[in-house]
């Protein structure tokens, strides 16, 4: 009996370049596996992990560490990519918000509840001080949401990878007053427990091809042409992105990146 192709999904950003390059390798052409763009962010992921719509993604620390706590049937396998992220701080422009430290009460747009947006916004709360409330949360599903809740004065607010984000800023879309960067690794590759156990050779398979893929791509010739032109980004702004960028070898999950992770949520308040 043939087995169903492995559903794999991530954001279609710049980060998971690695895994089309590791699909179209020699490692991975036996293996019968898709790719699904996700452009929800973690929080969608986590909603089709639940409902066994993906198998093996590629997610944001936080989020991840956090569903698994509340008993999501996921396992984190390894980091993929060691370096925090850098979430850019967005207003629209022309907001009455002129400084970082202004943006207490602010509404913030989040692609959704518990979702990376959601609980680094938290981060950023605790860090100035600041309390939070439900009703200050404005859900808008992905980056074009965001674009038109502040085209539409519904949102003060929103955090998302600077990197991606840089068109925006330059198009006059977004005005950034800052970086939060996250307290941990970036990004981590995780699984379906049901997965990992059944197909245990064939996930094995994916992610060796994948984090090959990864440490090797700031060696690999004409890597800034062409993620530049895949994820329509300049090339100054991908030489950045790759130069503040570490993905890390084979390895397994580090326990003490979970503590950190729910200990600083706690700290915020997040339930």
């Amino acid at each position: 009996m043939t087995k169903r192709p492995l559903r794999l999904g991530g954001v279609p950003e710049h980060f998971n370049f690695p895994w089309h390059l590791a699909l179209q390798s020699p490692a991975c052409a036996d293996l019968a596996a898709d790719w699904e763009d996700q452009p929800g962010g973690t929080g969608q992921m986590l909603a089709k992990l639940e409902a066994a719509q993906l198998d093996m993604v590629s997610i944001l620390t936080e989020g991840t560490v956090s569903a698994i706590d509340k008993g999501l049937p996921v396992t984190i396998l390894q980091v993929y990519v060691s370096s925090p992220l850098q979430w850019g701080v967005f207003v629209p422009p022309g907001s009455r918000f002129v400084d970082e430290g202004d943006l207490e009460g602010a509404r913030i747009a989040i692609s959704r509840f518990n979702s990376g947006s959601h609980l680094i916004a938290f981060v950023q709360a605790e860090r100035h001080d600041w309390k939070l409330t439900d009703d200050q949360f404005v859900v808008v599903g992905d980056l074009d949401g965001a674009v038109q809740s502040f085209a539409a004065g519904q949102a003060d607010l929103f955090l998302w990878e600077q990197h991606m984000t840089r068109p925006l800023v330059d198009a006059g879309v977004f005005h950034q007053l800052g970086v939060e960067e996250s307290p941990w690794p970036s990004f981590v590759i995780a699984v379906r427990n049901e997965v990992l156990t059944g197909r245990t050779t064939e996930v094995g398979r994916i992610a060796d091809a994948v984090v090959a893929a990864a440490v090797g791509l700031h060696d690999l010739p004409g890597a800034v042409d062409r993620i530049a032109e895949r994820y329509h980004l300049d090339r100054p702004t991908v030489r950045s992105w790759l130069d503040t960028t570490s993905f890390v070898e084979r390895s397994a999950m580090d326990p003490t990146i979970s503590a950190a992770v729910l200990e600083t949520l706690a700290r915020a308040g997040f339930g």
